[in-house]
């Protein structure tokens, strides 16, 4: 039984000493359109939304948009990340005919890894509706 447990602590323990991936890179999707981007004096807002909140991690999707439309979004995760790997596929944010309210799209895949070597994989989509409220 106690090798069992030196065994399944070793795992453990070596885990946390992974190959630096691309994690600490966030793909930043850009929504802006060409007329869009003409406009000289534009108002800017920012706003975050929590896709994710567990005990150890948190997944937020960080949105630049203007009064017409999102400009550009990204996925950003904080907390304890260790042993996993998040890849965005795609991010989709539109704007709804209610005023400051948008629909949000999220899908990636979260890769559990020891020692570089890939575990587990699984496919996530966050989608929902956000009221967007200039600060």
């Amino acid at each position: 039984m106690g090798i069992f447990v030196a065994v399944l602590f070793s795992f453990f323990a070596l885990s946390f000493i992974t190959k630096p991936g691309n994690s600490s890179e966030y793909k930043k999707f850009e929504f802006e359109n060409k007329k869009v981007s003409q406009k000289i004096n534009r108002n800017t807002h920012f706003s975050e939304i929590t896709l994710e909140d567990d005990l150890a991690t948190k997944m937020e999707l960080s949105v630049l948009y203007d009064d017409e439309n999102a400009i550009s979004a990204v996925v950003t995760r904080s907390g304890f990340v260790s042993g996993t790997e998040w890849q965005t596929h795609n991010i989709f944010v539109n704007k709804l005919e209610k005023k400051d309210s948008y629909q949000y799209s999220v899908t990636g895949n979260r890769k559990w890894k020891i020692l570089g070597i890939e575990l587990y994989s699984e496919f996530k989509q966050y989608r929902g509706m956000k009221e967007f409220k200039p600060k």
